[in-house]
C-alpha cells in the first residue's frame, strides 16, 4: 500500500461498493407497506428493484470507462452528489411510478460510486493483492449491509418507510465527505488521452475481445443472478407464505449477508495462503454444491422452512468471493483498462440480476418454487462457465 493512502482508505472503498447493494437490502422488508402506501401493486413496487438493478447496469457502462479517460475522483464525487438528490427524491415520492423514476436516477449515482471504488483499487494497490483488497473491501461493504434490513425494519415500524430515503442520503453525505478528503486522483497516462466516441468504444472492444473476460464476467454474473432473484420474492416468500414477521425476515436476510462476510474473509485467507484461481474454484464449488441441493428442494411437494433457510443462504454466501476473484483475474488480464473491466463485469452482473429479478417477479405464484428453480437454473449455468474458463 503507498504510504500516502490512508489507514480508512479501504473502508471507506467498501463504503462505496455498498451503495447498490444497501439501497436495496435497507427497503426490502419494507416492500408490502411501500404498495400499500402509495396505493400500488406488489408487482410494480417490486419492479423498483429490476429498475434500480437495470439503472446500476447503465451506469457503470457509463463511467467504467470514462474513468478510464477522465480520471476516477471527478465523477465519484458528481455520481454521490446525484445519488443524494435522488434519494431525497425518493423519499418524497407520491406514487408507486415516481418512486420507480427516481430510484432509477438514484442506481445511476450508486453506479458510479459502486465500480469507480473497484476501479481504484487497480490504480492504488499492486496487483498481487487485488483479490485480498477486494475480499476487505466486500466485507466491510457487507458489515454495513448486516444491519441494514434490520434498521430499515425497525425504521418502518417506528417512523415511516420514507424515513429509509433519508437514511440513504445521509450515508451519501458521509461517503462524500470521505471520497474528497481521502482518495487521491490516480496518476494514469490513459488520462491524458483526449475523449472521444472512438476512444471510448475502442476501449470496449479490446475487452471484448477477451473470451476469458466474459467467461469469468458471466460465471459471477449467473452467480449474482440467482441471488437477486432471492432478494426480489424473499420477502413474500418469508412474510406471507412462511408467515414470519417483517423483524423476523431482516433478521433471516441478514444472516446471509452474515453468511456472505465468513466466505469472504475465508476467500481472502485463500487467495493469500494458495492462489486467486484456487479460491475462485473452491468457491464455485460451494455455490455449485448448493445448486444441487437447491434441484433437490424444487423436486420436492412440501418445502421446509430450514431447509430453504440453509440452501439460499449456502448458495449466496459465495457471490461475494466469486465476484472478487474473478475481477482479480481480470485486472491482471486488462491491467490498463481497470474501469472498463469493472464496468462491464459489475454492469453484467446488474443487468442479469435486473433481468432476473423481473422474471422471478413474473413468475412468482406466492410459493418458493418459482424462486427455486431460477437460482437451481442461475447457479448451473454460472458453473458451465466457469469450466469453460478452464478450457480457454
Amino acid at each position: 500500500m503507498p504510504s500516502s493512502l490512508s489507514k480508512l482508505t479501504i473502508p471507506l472503498l467498501g463504503l462505496l461498493v455498498a451503495f447498490g447493494p444497501l439501497s436495496i437490502d435497507m427497503y426490502l422488508p419494507s416492500l408490502p407497506i411501500i404498495a400499500n402506501s402509495l396505493g400500488a401493486s406488489d408487482p410494480l413496487i417490486q419492479s423498483t428493484i429490476t429498475v434500480f438493478l437495470l439503472g446500476m447496469a447503465i451506469g457503470m457502462l457509463l463511467f467504467g470507462p470514462l474513468s478510464d479517460l477522465l480520471g476516477r475522483k471527478r465523477l465519484l464525487l458528481v455520481g454521490i452528489v446525484f445519488y443524494f438528490l435522488s434519494s431525497i427524491g425518493c423519499a418524497m415520492a407520491s406514487s408507486g411510478e415516481q418512486l420507480i423514476l427516481f430510484r432509477f436516477l438514484q442506481s445511476l449515482g450508486g453506479a458510479a460510486a459502486s465500480v469507480l471504488a473497484r476501479a481504484l483499487v487497480r490504480d492504488l494497490y499492486e496487483l498481487t493483492k487485488a483479490a485480498a483488497i477486494l475480499s476487505h473491501m466486500h466485507v466491510v461493504s457487507m458489515m454495513v449491509m448486516l444491519a441494514s434490513p434490520i434498521l430499515g425494519a425497525y425504521i418502518v415500524s417506528y417512523f415511516e418507510w420514507r424515513w429509509i430515503f433519508y437514511f440513504l442520503a445521509l450515508f451519501s453525505t458521509i461517503a462524500l465527505v470521505g471520497s474528497y478528503l481521502l482518495l487521491p486522483e490516480p496518476k494514469s497516462k490513459t488520462h491524458s488521452a483526449a475523449f472521444n466516441l472512438q476512444t471510448y468504444a475502442r476501449n470496449y472492444l479490446d475487452c471484448l475481445r477477451s473470451p476469458r473476460l466474459i467467461q469469468f464476467t458471466l460465471t459471477n454474473g449467473l452467480s449474482f443472478a440467482g441471488m437477486f432473484a432471492f432478494i426480489a420474492t424473499s420477502a413474500f416468500i418469508y412474510i406471507e407464505y412462511f408467515g414470519l414477521s417483517e423483524t423476523h425476515y431482516a433478521m433471516l436476510f441478514s444472516a446471509n449477508i452474515f453468511a456472505i462476510i465468513i466466505a469472504t474473509l475465508i476467500n481472502s485467507w485463500l487467495s493469500k495462503r494458495y492462489s486467486v484461481t484456487h479460491a475462485l474454484a473452491g468457491a464455485v464449488g460451494v455455490s455449485f454444491t448448493a445448486t444441487v441441493f437447491i434441484w433437490y428442494l424444487y423436486g420436492l411437494d412440501t418445502i421446509h422452512l430450514g431447509f430453504f433457510v440453509i440452501a439460499t443462504m449456502l448458495y449466496i454466501s459465495v457471490t461475494g468471493a466469486i465476484g472478487a476473484n474473478s475481477l482479480a483475474i481480470l485486472f491482471s488480464l486488462l491491467p490498463e483498462k481497470a474501469g472498463t473491466v469493472s464496468g462491464l463485469f459489475i454492469a453484467t452482473q446488474f443487468a442479469l440480476g435486473s433481468l432476473v429479478s423481473y422474471v422471478a417477479s413474473l413468475l412468482f405464484d406466492g410459493t418458493p418454487a418459482s424462486l427455486l428453480i431460477i437460482m437451481a437454473c442461475c447457479g448451473t449455468l454460472s458453473m458451465i462457465f466457469y469450466l469453460s474458463t478452464k478450457k480457454s
